[in-house]
């Protein structure tokens, strides 16, 4: 499952992981919400919390048949998730087109102030 979430502060797109996230998810609630904070700034920055029941996405979503892609982003922070969350996010982070952190959920606040401050940063290319 994947929602949207109060925003953690204004102009960051806040979103909420657990369990098995889906193409449907992506597709139908999330990609809108990115499209339209794109259209409305130019910018697009992403809090997203996972709880420790997070599996990750289901295996059609990465297979090539429904796949999600990310729509460009200028940063992303994931905070919490279970144990390989971090090591994924690390992992990856490199291969992303934004800024990518994570935190675990007692730093909550450190990934808060982290994702504000790109709010001010100039737009990525």
């Amino acid at each position: 499952m994947l929602c949207q979430i109060a925003d953690i502060t204004n102009g960051v797109i806040s979103l909420f992981a657990s369990g098995r996230l889906s193409t449907k998810d992506y597709c139908q609630l999330i990609a809108p919400i990115i499209e339209k904070y794109q259209a409305e700034s130019g910018k697009v920055c992403l809090y997203i919390e996972a709880d420790v029941l997070l599996e990750g996405w289901e295996s059609q979503s990465l297979s090539g048949v429904g796949e999600v892609q990310l729509p460009r982003f200028d940063a992303l922070v994931l905070v919490g998730g279970p144990d390989w969350f971090g090591n994924a996010v690390r992992l990856m982070g490199p291969f992303m087109q934004g800024e990518v952190a994570w935190y675990p959920l007692e730093q909550k606040p450190l990934a808060i102030e982290w994702i504000t401050a790109k709010l001010s940063c100039p737009l990525t290319q």
